[in-house]
């Protein structure tokens, strides 16, 4: 077989599971398969997982095309060599067309048909002993006659006994083998998938290139594995592209093929690969110095090394094609291609900028500006990512100190804006440490700490900001108030009354002025000031009274010009989710993401996929939940350090799986969580408050409420304050449900009181109705029922449904108690509607087991006519309404009501008509 370096089946689980099928014959597996990539693209490592697969039951066949073709039939009598002695059952004429084949390997049959029939019956033979398994590499790559033989006999395999996987580079010179042989292309490895394969190498380049390696290897595995180690051995931070850093970075698959070409294809190969990938492939014929003539590239395209697209740029079949064209060269070569290029008439500023910077032997200050000022016509994802190359390049060759900071913090922002916060933080740090000018260090220290906040360190994300505050301010106010922002969404996640305090002084300071023109590109427009300015008052306005958050005003909720619209959205559905006002939170959150993605990427906004995760959660918005939470996975495995996304997404995960059952999964949600880096010292972050409620929740679903009771009870200190100012608080609930059913009413009635003491006359309707609920479970009997009926008829609960669902069920489990079954009925029957069409197993098994002892065995309804009678007109629609399956909110909207008034119908009318479940309203419109 081809010679490629081993590296793990990353991404092919279907594949492997398909080739496992054939190897065995299961199911409906096809008895052969073709496998179709680009070089690198691991077909040869799939085709030895199938004989590892295969082991001792198959007999394993094994050839291999080679480079420029097999000679003759010899490879083919090599393979059927172990099968030989079955030859002395067949045919005469049959037998002897074997014997050709084995005694003149080097001459060419001239009975091809003939031979294909022998050797497809020799298979026969030796299958009908032990099962045969055909493993061919490169089929495409044997002499015409060979390769049609073994297409031809995999083509009619009518046994299950013959089993056969075959690879190929190309699929057009096989004649048609994909209408006769089950054939399966190797997609390149999408951005996750790339993204574990380099974390799976033994050695790991500087997290600075890590990024640039996934983007530049397009998805091909030995691309990622040898960019990888190239880097890594190099020891640099600093992504050359093509280059990877020296010649022998190529692998020698790839050199081969590039030294075996004339030398005018690869005179225009280098040329290509030091192109940007906006040159023409006339402008790099012309500088290649061929003029307008194209025949040189006519063997790089035969044996399709490259092809011209649409556009007419020049397309390599693979990154490391590209970087062994580019290593062919020596240095003084890779120099002139790069003037050669630079010197084409109609070539792009900036590509020309590109290639002057490349060529450029030192320190120049005219190419430097020139790429600087190019970059600034970047836009969008992918630009940013072209920017900041050219910036970390226009700083490189800076003879300035004091401009190469600049640039290098330009350069640091535009990679974070681009999403490779590693390689951001790199760049960050030299204007951090060499410059004295407080705009430029502090630019750098607003990425320094956006990065410091994703990659789940709060604490040191403000000290960052902090560190600028505290001296010397920039005189850029933009700058100043994107600072503040980022210390306001510091001092979230980390939970330190300290911070907030330092938020609120930093803000007094902060003058009331006009936002001045900023010379570096900020995350939010100049309009967005009073936004950003609201944002963090927010939070420091709880550090007088060690608060919650105050309620936004509600001019935030407002839509605003288009250029600020995407960004009010953002904030307002933070500010939303942090009042608990979640309906408007999901809302306002779900169209910020999509509308700041489709604009050019969420630009330092990951995290506003935690909240958002959160208030789907709540708002019973599973479905949509289960796509953002998978979304947050894919764009946390490519940006490696986006920690806190990671780790809240992980643990609203495990909250999730834990309400639907699914203990072992979100079991291993929350250790993946904690594997992950931690806040590090102080009081324990919101995310880390959220890991303590899932567990709580792994117990609940587990019924071990004594360990519950200990989980929850951490989100409170000792004294009863709030681990966490925001995160506790939600959690007060399910802490007095722990303790009520763990027989620890006594030891949480203190902390209940506290919390409830907290939280005021007026908190959000939310916490109200959770702190009625943690007050009628802990609460004395003559009390207890007013706070259950408070935390059940409330019509505002129905935005939290799963909340109003266990406020009734906790309300029925007391009227059970209470002796008032026929009270309690109804209230479970409509706690477990909520909890069957959820998911939500845990809590259904405690409505059913409830429902049971409050004596609801069958659901036996009387005659319909008689029972629709005792109902009244409005009532009787709304029953005909509901049981055809419309909502609360459709049914109000045609009735004219409101939706509270529905739901307060339908709850009455489950007693009259001695049902316990919405769906059973069929039966009585039937």
């Amino acid at each position: 077989m081809t010679t490629t370096e081993n590296f793990p089946l990353i991404g092919r689980a279907d594949l492997i599971a398909l080739t496992d099928a054939v190897v065995t014959g299961t199911g409906t597996a096809p008895p052969a398969i073709l496998l179709v990539g680009e070089a690198g693209s691991g077909k040869t490592t799939v085709l030895r997982h199938a004989v590892r697969a295969a082991g001792d039951d198959l007999r394993v066949l094994t050839a291999a095309g080679g480079a420029g073709g097999s000679p003759g039939h010899g490879p083919l009598a090599r393979m059927l060599w172990p099968v030989l002695p079955f030859a002395s059952a067949l045919p005469p004429g049959l037998r002897d067309a074997i014997a050709g084949l084995v005694e003149e390997p080097a001459a060419t049959s001239p009975r091809w048909s003939l031979t294909r029939d022998a050797v497809a019956a020799l298979l026969e033979a030796a299958a009908a002993e032990r099962p045969v398994l055909l493993a061919v590499d490169d089929v495409d790559r044997f002499d015409d006659d060979v390769r049609d033989l073994l297409l031809g006999v995999t083509a009619h395999l009518v046994t299950t006994r013959v089993r056969a996987v075959l690879t190929s580079r190309r699929l057009d010179v096989l004649r048609g083998a994909d209408r006769t042989v089950r054939t399966v292309e190797l997609a390149p490895l999408s951005p996750q998938h790339s993204a574990q394969l380099v974390d799976a190498q033994p050695e790991q380049p500087d997290p600075s290139v890590r990024g640039e390696i996934i983007r530049w290897s397009r998805g091909n595995p030995l691309a990622l594995i040898e960019y990888s180690r190239a880097y890594a051995r190099n020891r640099t931070t600093t992504f050359h592209g093509a280059t990877m850093c020296d010649p022998a970075g190529a692998h020698p698959m790839f050199a081969d093929q590039i030294a075996a070409l004339p030398q005018a294809t690869r005179t225009l190969l280098a040329h290509a690969a030091a192109g940007t990938g906006q040159e023409t492939v006339d402008m790099i014929t012309a500088a290649a110095g061929f003029a307008q003539d194209f025949s040189g590239w006519e063997p790089a395209r035969a044996a399709r090394l490259v092809e011209f697209a649409d556009d007419r740029t020049v397309v390599f079949a693979g990154a490391l094609l590209r970087a062994a064209a580019y290593a062919a060269c020596d240095f003084g070569e890779q120099r002139a291609a790069h003037l050669a290029l630079a010197a084409m008439p109609g070539l792009d500023a900036g590509a020309r900028a590109w290639h002057l910077g490349s060529a450029a032997a030192g320190p120049d200050e005219s190419i430097a500006a020139a790429l600087e000022d190019t970059s600034a016509q970047s836009v969008g994802r992918v630009s940013e990512l072209q920017r900041a190359r050219a910036l970390q390049r226009a700083a490189e060759l800076s003879p300035d100190r004091a401009d190469a900071a600049r640039r290098y913090a330009l350069a640091a922002g535009a990679a974070n804006y681009a999403g490779d916060v590693a390689w951001a933080l790199s760049l960050a740090d030299v204007p951090l440490r060499e410059s004295d000018d407080p705009d430029v260090s502090g630019y750098a220290a607003l990425t320094r700490a956006s990065i410091l906040l994703q990659s789940g360190r709060p604490g040191d994300a403000f000290t960052a900001v902090g560190d600028v505050l505290d001296g010397d301010w920039p005189g850029d106010t933009q700058l100043v108030l994107a600072l503040l922002y980022s210390a306001a969404g510091s001092s979230y996640y980390s939970g330190v009354w300290e911070h907030r305090r330092d938020l609120g002084r930093w803000l007094d300071r902060m003058p009331d002025v006009p936002a001045t023109p900023s010379r570096f590109p900020l995350p939010f427009p100049a309009e967005a000031m009073k936004l950003q300015r609201a944002y963090a008052a927010m939070y420091a306005g709880t550090a007088a009274a060690d608060s919650r958050p105050a309620p936004p005003d509600g001019r935030w909720f407002e839509p605003q010009s288009p250029a600020v619209e995407p960004y009010r959205r953002l904030v307002a559905g933070v500010m939303a989710f942090v009042g608990e006002d979640t309906a408007v939170a999901a809302r306002e959150l779900s169209v910020a993401i999509e509308r700041l993605s489709a604009g050019g990427g969420l630009r330092g906004f990951t995290f506003a996929f935690a909240p958002l995760s959160w208030t789907l959660l709540d708002t019973g918005q599973w479905t949509t939940l289960e796509a953002v939470l998978d979304e947050a996975a894919a764009l946390c495995a490519v940006a490696r350090d986006a920690t806190l996304v990671r780790r809240e997404t992980l643990a609203c995960r495990a909250r999730l799986r834990a309400m639907r059952g699914d203990v072992d999964a979100a079991a291993r949600a929350v250790l993946d969580a904690r594997d992950l880096s931690a806040t590090g010292g102080g009081p324990p972050g919101a995310t880390e408050v959220n890991l303590e409620g899932a567990a709580g929740w792994i117990a609940l679903a587990s019924g071990d409420f004594d360990e519950a009771y200990r989980r929850f009870r951490t989100m409170f200190t000792a004294d009863g304050q709030p681990a966490h100012f925001v995160v506790s608080y939600r959690a007060i609930a399910d802490v007095a449900w722990a303790a009520a059913r763990s027989g620890r009413v006594e030891e949480v009635q203190p902390l209940i009181a506290a919390v409830s003491r907290r939280l005021g006359s007026k908190p959000p309707v939310r916490l109200r109705l959770l702190r009625h609920q943690a007050l009628a479970l802990t609460a004395e009997t003559q009390s207890a029922e007013r706070h259950h009926k408070l935390a059940v008829f409330d019509p505002a609960g129905e935005q939290w449904p799963l909340e109003r669902a266990r406020a009734r069920l906790h309300y029925g489990e007391w009227l059970r108690r209470a002796r008032r079954p026929a009270e309690a009925r109804p209230l479970l029957a409509a706690a477990l509607d909520v909890f069957e069409r959820f998911g939500a197993e845990p809590l259904a098994a405690i409505a059913r087991s409830e429902l049971r002892a409050a004596g609801v065995t069958t659901v036996a309804p009387g005659p319909v006519d008689d029972a629709l009678l005792a109902l009244t007109a409005q009532e009787r629609q709304i029953v005909v309404l509901a049981a055809s399956g419309q909502t609360n909110r459709e049914i109000a909207e045609r009735l004219k009501l409101s939706p509270r008034t529905v739901a307060s119908h339908l709850y009455h009318v489950y007693p009259k008509l001695g049902v316990s479940r919405r769906h059973e309203l069929r039966a009585f419109t039937s």
